[in-house]
């Protein structure tokens, strides 16, 4: 399950824009009620930000996943593999979140 309170935390920036786009008339909702959020949702808004997150399984209750950049750069799970899908899918996000707070704090727009 994604801790939506430590993305806030940890990744304003890439959290700010979130929410602007996929909340754009609500503004900021409350972190608590993103703990009922669809997180497969997330696939698509990591898509228009240039941040690609490919999540396979390469043995039985062995996932790992990938990140790809739309500049080319590309990085794997760093952590052992997980045996559930969603977990490595919550690794997966919440390093999407980190690269992409990086970035805005570099100008990406």
């Amino acid at each position: 399950m994604m801790d939506w309170y430590v993305i806030q935390y940890l990744y304003p920036s890439a959290m700010r824009r979130f929410c602007e786009r996929m909340f754009p008339n609500l503004g900021v909702p409350c972190v608590a009620v993103l703990e009922f959020y669809d997180i497969k949702k997330l696939y698509h808004f990591f898509d228009k930000q240039g941040v690609f997150l490919t999540v396979e399984m390469y043995a039985k209750d062995m996932w790992i996943y990938t990140i790809s950049l739309d500049g080319g750069r590309v990085i794997s799970s760093t952590n052992q593999s997980k045996s559930k899908r969603e977990d490595i899918e919550t690794e997966g996000f919440e390093e999407c979140f980190r690269l992409l707070d990086n970035r805005i704090k570099r100008g990406y727009k």
